[in-house]
């Protein structure tokens, strides 16, 4: 994280663990309590941003991305993956692009593992790769009516999800935007730390701050999956809905995995799908830590935690994979095995052919 961005953010009094999350602003009831319609402005400067250039850059990240790069474009981005050969996701990605240049953002504890495996591939190519997480700032802003806001206070219009327009403000013109998946206006920011200021005192005018956990709920309602350290290189990408959520591309041809992806798109039947689950009382759950549920029959069910949260008012909520046949036959109200009532609770969109 830009030092010069954390020492501002600490002087509004946010707190940081050794990932460079914020845990509070020092309210943490109110941040919790204002994601749920918002307006709400988060730091997202622990996360990863590479930038890719070059006369190759395109053809380059067209065969190591699960994704239809020629959809990518300066007023449009989206939701990608990238994969190892047998077809497991390293990471998800946002991919952008600005003036003949590509952006990836993805989660910053895969910073390093990723930026190294695309030197390692690049060849002989005319690809430049810089990371610029430490250099340029993210930040998101969302809330029920935050489309209005953005046009109000920022005087640009962004309607459709993941397109991208740079901020018209005269002394925000270097910041580029894009609007993200929520359960309400989301809106993720690009830009310099100087200018990151500017638009965070903008938007506060109309907004509170809010912290990265509490932030990941947003991520958790809309179903969107966050692969980390701890579960890259673990699930196939159907088994995390990128096909549902249109981040697979059928028909462009190669990337690392495409073979494994398509086979199970074409002749298989997806055995594991991500799950939204909501927990009636509080449940610590890390990103890869698996756990079990039982129903009335005294069955197990496993689940591997993907997102986990505190919920608004009460319990936990939670994004987790799991086989998905033996819940069609589970008996009665699931819980953990300490007896926290569980349930499964529907995605934005539909995770099987028969929904």
């Amino acid at each position: 994280m830009n030092a010069d961005w954390k020492s501002f953010l600490t002087e509004l009094g946010a707190q940081f663990n050794d990932q460079n999350e914020i845990t509070t602003f020092g309210q943490p009831d109110i941040e919790r309590f204002m994601i749920k319609n918002g307006p709400v402005i988060a730091s997202l400067a622990h996360q990863a941003l590479i930038k890719v250039s070059g006369q190759d850059a395109f053809t380059f990240l067209q065969g190591q991305l699960s994704n239809d790069l020629s959809q990518v474009t300066d007023h449009q981005a989206q939701l990608t993956s990238y994969c190892e050969p047998q077809g497991k996701v390293l990471a998800t990605l946002t991919i952008f692009k600005q003036n003949d240049n590509f952006y990836l953002t993805f989660d910053g504890s895969l910073a390093e593992t990723i930026f190294k495996r695309l030197n390692m591939f690049k060849m002989r190519s005319d690809v430049s790769l810089e990371n610029l997480s430490d250099e340029w700032v993210q930040m998101a802003y969302a809330g029920e009516f935050a489309d209005l806001d953005v046009q109000r206070l920022l005087s640009t219009k962004i309607k459709n999800t993941y397109e991208v327009q740079p901020l018209e403000s005269a002394d925000l013109s270097n910041i580029t935007a894009v609007k993200i998946p929520g359960p309400y206006h989301c809106y993720q920011f690009f830009g310099p730390v100087e200018q990151c200021k500017l638009l965070w005192q903008q938007l506060k005018n109309n907004g509170e701050y809010t912290n990265n956990q509490d932030w990941k709920l947003t991520q958790i309602v809309s179903g969107q999956p966050q692969v980390n350290h701890a579960t890259s290189n673990e699930f196939i990408a159907q088994f995390l809905n990128l096909d549902k959520l249109n981040a697979i591309s059928f028909k462009k041809g190669c990337f690392p995995g495409q073979e494994t992806i398509a086979k199970m798109h074409y002749r298989g039947k997806v055995t594991k799908r991500m799950l939204r689950l909501r927990f009636e009382e509080s449940v610590a759950l890390e990103s890869g830590e698996s756990f079990k549920l039982i129903d009335e029959a005294d069955r197990n069910y496993k689940f591997t935690t993907i997102l986990s949260a505190e919920d608004i008012m009460k319990g936990s909520i939670c994004l987790a994979v799991t086989t998905l046949k033996p819940l069609e036959t589970a008996q009665g109200q699931l819980k953990t095995e300490s007896g926290i009532e569980a349930n499964l609770e529907p995605l934005p969109y539909p995770i099987t052919d028969e929904e």
